[in-house]
């Protein structure tokens, strides 16, 4: 395929000032590719937490990241296309976080309540990141077919670390005997089910017109009681 942003990207920068300068090497070609990839990627994550899978367009994902239409299709063929992209991006970045996090060692206890911690505080911080996972999972039929991808497989080995984690948990006496992976799904869930009132406890409060200093202290009073009760629920008498 013709690729119009290489070749213009090369007579720009023999150009540059009047001057004529060296053209980008393939590294910095690749650099600038991959950065137009994560725009388009952001500005697609945004329109659909927005509008959804069926309402969102190429054009207004073009718009939002500031790009020409026909640069967006350029980098991906077609909405579904780029939707498989963001939904592999961000699934691989939220499993490769959980591998790293739960690899560490820390006392089962400590790992848990740190990580629950962690993740209500990033639905706070970001909220646009939080509410795509929880919607995506409404929209995955848009994207693949049951034959290509299964949602409780993806699940399932994304729990993986914290059901090492939690049979460590229950040899070491921290956590209560049980089968370790319906316990990490029991935690997991709690986790979640957190974040999403949590979220929504903010937009409620921001609506009321609640003054800041307020919102916080309710969210942090909200976010202890998210991460103490989904512990609870596992830990060892």
């Amino acid at each position: 395929m013709f690729n119009c942003e290489y070749f213009s990207s090369i007579y720009l920068s023999q150009r540059k000032g009047g001057r004529i300068m060296s053209p980008r090497t393939k590294e910095q070609n690749e650099e600038i590719r991959r950065q137009r990839q994560q725009e388009i990627l952001q500005a697609a994550m945004r329109v659909y937490v927005e509008k959804g899978y069926a309402a969102s367009e190429v054009s207004d994902i073009a718009d939002r990241a500031g790009l020409a239409h026909g640069l967006v299709f350029y980098y991906f063929k077609n909405k579904k296309n780029l939707f498989r992209a963001l939904y592999e991006h961000m699934m691989e970045e939220s499993r490769r976080y959980t591998d790293a996090f739960f690899a560490q060692n820390l006392p089962v206890l400590e790992l848990l309540e740190t990580y629950a911690r962690i993740v209500c505080e990033r639905v706070l911080e970001n909220p646009v990141m939080s509410r795509f996972y929880m919607r995506i999972s409404h929209d995955i039929h848009f994207l693949y077919t049951p034959d290509e991808i299964s949602p409780f497989d993806w699940v399932k080995g994304f729990m993986l670390p914290m059901t090492r984690t939690i049979d460590r948990g229950i040899a070491e006496g921290e956590i209560r005997k049980g089968d370790a992976h319906l316990m990490a799904m029991q935690f997991w869930g709690s986790v979640s089910q957190g974040m999403a009132y949590l979220d929504q406890s903010k937009q409620e409060m921001e609506a009321q017109g609640m003054p800041d200093a307020e919102v916080k202290i309710k969210l942090t009073g909200m976010l202890h009681q998210i991460v103490d009760s989904s512990v609870s629920l596992i830990k060892g008498g």
